[in-house]
């Protein structure tokens, strides 16, 4: 492998060079589950994400914390040397894990947008296409019509630069990294058995942490994916359809019902709720943690000047 051959983003890459493993995550595509995975295998320390004042809103995605990882290094941070060495030809086992991009788009709109979580809400909140906390399924069907229309008009913003809504192809550099394998997330299970059996050839011995996790409360109905929005996203993803294997426009596990039931359109307003008492705790756990680490870098003065320097922070007052 050369360094021209990484992905982008140097955070995506995940590699566990006693196991020859290499993962490059796509966000909504399973990546909760599969970082869970990895860093199991590399013994990263879970408290360490749990106890993190990010803004996450549940345990598991605290996991997308990759400053916390502590055991793992990125593709970028190697040297040439140690990058020459890994291929599937050298018994590295190379994958990631890519998602319908129909079904893909839904999964990150709803749970970054509709659930609005903290980190979406500071960045977007302001957009016309922010949608509102629904209290019918027409609401919800309008608010994701109204943003895939938006980012149809104008693919230049922002928003679309953002990993999970950027095409998938760009994201793993579909054309330049050796991969062992891409897998779909129906093919979870498949890639699983595949790992174990390499895990196993590196005389690995153990349980792979299994954490699975639903952030989107609503499936996607299709009576969602009318002309206009499937026109929009087949001038979007053209490339990730194609590229990626993709050939039906329409994901599988399309429902067909006209309606959410009530309680499942009530459980987003409730989501929402939640998100924002989090991001208000985060906040204010941040300020206490910084105001913390203020007072610990204080130096104090020699004992016999201590009462002059205690007035003078008096009268500063």
């Amino acid at each position: 492998m050369e360094r021209d051959q990484l992905p982008p983003h140097p955070t995506a890459t995940y590699v566990l060079p006693e196991w020859k493993v290499v993962y490059v995550s796509v966000p909504k595509a399973a990546c909760t589950s599969v970082k869970w995975m990895m860093a199991g295998l590399q013994g990263e320390n879970p408290e360490r994400f749990y106890r993190s004042l990010s803004r996450e809103v549940t345990p598991a995605t605290t996991i997308h914390r990759r400053p916390l990882w502590r055991k793992t290094p990125t593709l970028h941070s190697l040297s040439p040397a140690r990058l020459a060495q890994i291929s599937a030809e050298n018994g590295w086992f190379i994958f990631t894990m890519t998602r319908h991009p129909t079904a893909r788009l839904w999964s990150a709109w709803q749970s970054k947008l509709l659930l609005r979580e903290p980190y979406w809400v500071e960045r977007f909140g302001d957009e016309e296409w922010m949608p509102r906390i629904p209290t019918s399924t027409d609401d919800v069907v309008d608010d994701f019509h109204r943003f895939v229309k938006s980012i149809g008009a104008d693919p230049s913003q922002r928003v679309l630069r953002d990993r999970h809504f950027r095409r998938q192809h760009g994201l793993i550099k579909f054309d330049a990294m050796p991969y062992t394998r891409i897998y779909d997330t129906s093919e979870f299970t498949e890639f699983r058995d595949d790992l174990l059996q390499h895990l196993s050839a590196q005389n690995w011995q153990g349980e792979l942490v299994q954490i699975r996790t639903n952030e989107t409360p609503l499936p996607l109905l299709r009576r969602i994916l009318d002309r206009d929005v499937m026109t929009v996203l087949d001038q979007l993803y053209a490339d990730d359809y194609v590229k990626l294997g993709y050939s039906e426009r329409m994901p599988p596990k399309v429902v067909d019902a006209e309606e959410y039931p009530p309680a499942a359109v009530d459980a987003v307003g409730m989501l929402v709720e939640r998100a924002e008492r989090i991001a208000g705790l985060a906040k204010q756990a941040q300020r206490l943690s910084g105001r913390l680490r203020d007072r610990k870098s204080m130096v104090l003065p020699p004992t016999s000047r201590l009462g002059d320097w205690l007035r003078r922070q008096r009268r500063r007052r």
